[in-house]
């Protein structure tokens, strides 16, 4: 499976009007697609900072394949691989589940043109935007959640009180705040 020239090279993406792309692309100045380095999947693992069980998972899934396979069976990679790897775990970092990177990898085999391509990612990219949106909003929920439970516990600052002695539902401090996180309940409750 080859990489999508214009994911190798990302400065090429940027060329958007027809008129201003070349007709012929060439790798920028400095890399030589002639010769590539190959590796075993050990060192790939090493210079893309990924485990091999990691690379073998991503081959189960088909994200990710040797260039070559030796006469003894040896997995080869390349310098394409090892970018393809550093590209899904760059995604991954973005938030972006496998299923999903899979699915963006396999855009360019259903579309025809750049613009159809264009078009399916933008709307990959609107509809992870509405995910991360959701998870800002999670999020969001949680630190107030917890600031709350930091203003509880904060008021129970000064009790002297043993802690199996105690009875928090019972304190004046504790009855001040009009609601209790679940994560301070948690540590106070007695059945």
């Amino acid at each position: 499976m080859r990489t999508p020239v214009l994911t190798v090279f990302p400065e090429w993406a940027a060329m958007r009007d027809p008129r201003n792309c070349p007709t012929q692309i060439h790798p920028p100045r400095g890399i030589s697609r002639s010769h590539p380095t190959m590796m075993q999947i050990g060192d790939l693992a090493v210079r893309a900072g990924v485990s091999t069980r990691t690379i073998r998972y991503y081959e189960e899934l088909g994200m990710i394949e040797p260039q070559e396979r030796t006469d003894r069976g040896f997995r080869r990679y390349s310098d394409d691989q090892e970018r393809r790897l550093e590209i899904i775990q760059g995604l991954k970092a973005l938030g972006f589940e496998l299923e999903r990177i899979r699915e963006l990898f396999s855009l360019k085999d259903r579309v025809e043109t750049g613009g159809d391509l264009a078009r399916a990612m933008t709307e990959v990219l609107v509809g992870h935007q509405a995910e991360i949106d959701r998870k800002i909003s999670h999020y969001e929920e949680m630190k107030e959640n917890n600031a709350r439970g930091i203003e509880v516990l904060n008021s129970c600052l000064c009790c002297t009180i043993k802690v199996f002695e105690r009875d928090c539902h019972s304190c004046e401090m504790y009855c001040s705040h009009a609601e209790v996180p679940a994560l301070v309940e948690s540590v106070i409750f007695r059945p």
